[in-house]
């Protein structure tokens, strides 16, 4: 049976916990700092393609900017 940190990680990357197993040798602690660093990479990753988005769509000239935002973040961000 696989450890909830591990279950965690596996889902958090998308993968089935099997692919997984070789980390069954670390302890919990380990395991913690690595699905935090994982989450917060993620997370960094996230916000980065989402800036560069943003700052692709001042590029559109204003009339066409509001459906640009509209086409690339589901919304018009304004």
């Amino acid at each position: 049976m696989s450890r909830p940190v591990l279950t965690s990680m596996a889902r958090r990357l998308d993968l089935p916990v099997e692919r997984l197993a070789l980390l069954e040798a670390y302890d919990e602690a380990d395991l913690t700092v690595l699905d935090d660093a994982i989450s917060l990479a993620i997370r960094a990753e996230d916000r980065a393609v989402a800036d560069g988005l943003e700052e692709a769509v001042r590029f559109v000239p204003r009339p066409l900017r509001g459906r640009a935002r509209a086409l690339v973040f589901g919304t018009d961000r304004g």
